[in-house]
């Protein structure tokens, strides 16, 4: 049993005398057991007790020691959680008197109570419940009037209240004076409780749930620009390029440059974000000029450099650098990201120092590079974010205003809405369903991608010009490192930029909908086309009456929707091993709207190849050798068929499967009758015929691409 107890209030209500009615304590509180307000007869016990609850100063049976439990309780009803009772009321059954010397001698008296709802026992309810000022007022008023056989009705004035009861009496009752269950039923009124009529609006924090029995009505925008703060500078100003990761919650900067001087080549910095400083790690074992960095597995990964195509790994627990796998050519600028644990490496320039389009990818289990589908434009200096399932590569030389994506499963790539302004070498991240583009080629304007509307809009500024700066997101915080301010002039700034506080004070409407769900969100309002997020979408809660035409995706549909409309293969292509020089066919059948076929051969895509079916001709092993799969895609996604083995066989003799049956009972003159079924039967061209012999008939080879296994009693002999 769980028992929730909020304690509302204490007075104190006095018509006593010293030597006649003791004082009595109103006191009221509220319990719940298992999460839900108690109703009925509610059994309770007492005690007042010292500030460490080791020594009892009165219970409510005169029975407890030391802090312990009474032995007898006193029955009170509850109604809704809420209950009231007078302490000390000798009138109740259970009930002792309090001795008032209690609080005139023991500043430090606290309330102890036990309840029991009469079916799970006696619990105690903590904590302990300091007093409020009154009954200490009381016992210096007490102190006032002890000669006095009685205290007269109106005798207590306000000279004997203590100052911090007159200061409580002349405080203003705000929010902050109500208590919890007082505050917590206003917001359930303002929540659609009793009294609320349907098409009443509210305002909700942005991006926090709707009320029970709301619906959407408006979604508040945020403020896109940032505010930035400086934070501890880097050791050395110079250009970050791709050297930043994030690895266990600390920020690495992995080598960097400056001009052509040997200057941070091999330095590694690490900031930790708590204490805002920044310590000096092992070194690279050499000198990289232009790398890229990645995490992986927990380790940090430095990737190539000019003349470099060597990997090294840095493990955190060793504080120590090993060599990775090696690229297969030399990558200088490229850019690295990490997804579903795969390093991509992509563009970069190559030993010529020419700008390329590569794309590679590592996987740790297979420990090996394997090339992917190439980027559409070649470029260096590109920045990457994944952003909507798919690889953003945004900007870079030359192409400085291009966007591109990829997709890592069906490895295609799509072009995307360009950039507002020419960037080279700028940094980038991803915050509030948005890509936030920002400096190069020393600029300090942000630019920020809607990905409703698909299009590109300036938001706000760098503190400084950004030339080959570097940008990671740490709990919810962007940080902008390093870079360039002007030709040679190089920056070790760190500028910190709360991503929380774009949305602060923006809230959402709410329209209260009689119809609704209890406890479901309903999104059925006057939206805009375009406007509606699945930010705040529950799930059944989209109406087609209300939403505006165009203004559903792909992306705000859940798995369980998505799988009812991507595509499905029913039959699977087959592997198969076939004679040189034949044609043969791979064929596919799937389920699904509009479907668009892809043939890959170990993983690459086959040009042309397009169709649910795919024809080799004259197949020979050192073309078509490989493995074979078939993307089937729609607008609603992708699914790749089985990897197939097919295997060119150049002798003959080595297919296996039944060619001809032609058993030595079934003859008639020089004729063989095949039982397999394959339509062997006569003497065929290149295969054995009939003879009459002195032991009946027998099978006669001619010497030419004939092979027989013959099964007997004995073992199986080979002829031919």
């Amino acid at each position: 049993m769980k028992i929730l107890v909020r304690y509302v209030l204490f007075l104190l209500l006095f018509s006593f005398s010293m030597y006649a009615v003791p004082p009595v304590l109103n006191y009221a509180g509220q319990v719940a057991v298992n999460g839900q307000p108690f109703n009925g007869n509610g059994l309770f016990k007492f005690a007042l007790v010292n500030a460490d609850g080791n020594v009892t100063y009165w219970s409510n049976d005169g029975t407890s020691v030391d802090g312990s439990e009474p032995q007898a309780s006193v029955a009170v009803p509850v109604n809704g959680g809420l209950y009231s009772i007078l302490l000390g009321n000798t009138a109740m059954a259970g009930m002792d008197g309090i001795d008032p010397q209690v609080f005139a001698q023991h500043g430090d008296a606290k309330l102890r109570v036990w309840f029991s709802d009469g079916v799970n026992g006696f619990q105690q309810l903590i904590p302990d419940r300091p007093f409020a000022s009154v009954p200490y007022a009381f016992s210096a008023g007490t102190a006032q009037t002890a000669g006095s056989a009685t205290i007269a009705d109106g005798s207590i004035n306000k000279s004997m209240l203590g100052s911090d009861v007159i200061a409580d009496l002349n405080a203003t009752i705000g929010m902050n004076r109500l208590s919890s269950e007082v505050t917590d039923k206003l917001d359930q009124n303002a929540s659609g409780g009793t009294g609320v009529v349907a098409g009443s609006l509210i305002a909700v924090p942005y991006d926090q749930p709707a009320p029970a029995g709301y619906s959407l009505y408006q979604e508040g925008e945020p403020k896109h620009e940032l505010i930035w703060e400086e934070k501890a500078a880097v050791s050395l100003g110079r250009y970050v390029g791709d050297g930043l990761v994030n690895l266990e919650d600390k920020i690495y900067v992995v080598g960097g440059w400056v001009d052509e001087n040997t200057e941070g080549r091999t330095l590694v910095e690490r900031y930790d974000q708590i204490n805002n400083s920044w310590t000096t790690m092992s070194s690279l074992t050499i000198e990289r000029t232009g790398l890229a960095a990645a995490v992986l597995n927990g380790k940090l990964y430095a990737i190539g450099g000019i003349g470099l195509s060597s990997v090294e790994i840095f493990d955190p627990s060793t504080e120590s650098w090993s060599a990775g796998v090696a690229l297969p050519s030399e990558v200088r600028y490229g850019t690295a990201i990490t997804v579903d644990g795969m390093i991509y490496l992509i563009g970069g320039r190559n030993s010529s120092n020419q700008d390329i389009s590569q794309v590679l990818c590592f996987d740790s289990s297979t420990n090996q590079w394997t090339a992917k589908a190439n980027m559409p434009t070649a470029r260096h200096g590109v920045k990457l974010v994944w952003f909507q399932n798919r690889i953003w590569a945004i900007c870079g030389h030359p192409a400085t205003q291009v966007v591109e994506s990829y997709d890592i499963v069906t490895n295609s790539w799509q072009t995307e809405s360009s950039l507002k302004i020419s960037r080279f070498w700028s940094a980038a991240w991803v915050a509030d369903e948005r890509i936030y583009v920002g400096g190069g080629q020393y600029l300090n304007s942000i630019e920020s991608y809607n990905s409703i509307t698909k299009e590109w809009a300036i938001t706000g500024n760098f503190p400084e010009d950004k030339y080959i700066a570097d940008s990671i997101i740490l709990n919810d915080k962007v940080y902008v490192i390093g870079g360039a301010t002007a030709h040679g002039v190089y920056s070790n700034k760190v500028y910190a930029a709360d991503l929380n506080a774009s949305v602060a004070g923006v809230y959402d409407l709410y329209r209260k909908d009689g119809n609704a769900p209890v406890g479901t969100p309903v999104v059925q309002s006057e939206v805009a086309d375009g406007s509606v997020t699945g930010r705040k979408m529950a799930d059944g809660a989209i109406t087609p009456s209300k939403i505006a035409t165009n203004s559903i995706t792909t992306s705000q549909l859940n798995e369980q929707i998505l799988k009812y409309l991507k595509p499905e293969i029913t039959t699977q292509p087959q592997a198969q091993t076939v004679y040189a020089d034949t044609n043969v066919s791979f064929s596919v059948t799937a389920e699904g709207k509009y479907l668009t076929y892809q043939w890959k051969k170990d993983g690459v895509n086959l040009t042309g190849e397009t169709n649910a079916t795919l024809n080799i001709t004259d197949a020979n092993a050192t073309q078509h050798d490989g493995n074979y799969s078939v993307v089937v895609s729609n607008d609603f996604g992708s699914v790749e068929s089985d990897i197939n083995e097919f295997v060119v066989e150049n002798d003959i003799n080595k297919v296996s499967g039944l060619v001809g049956w032609w058993k030595f009972d079934e003859m008639n003159g020089s004729v063989a009758y095949d039982s397999s079924g394959n339509g062997h039967d006569g003497n065929l061209t290149n295969s054995p015929t009939w003879v009459n012999g002195k032991m009946g008939g027998a099978l006669s080879f001619d010497g030419v691409n004939d092979y027989v296994q013959v099964i007997g009693y004995k073992g199986i002999m080979d002829s031919n």
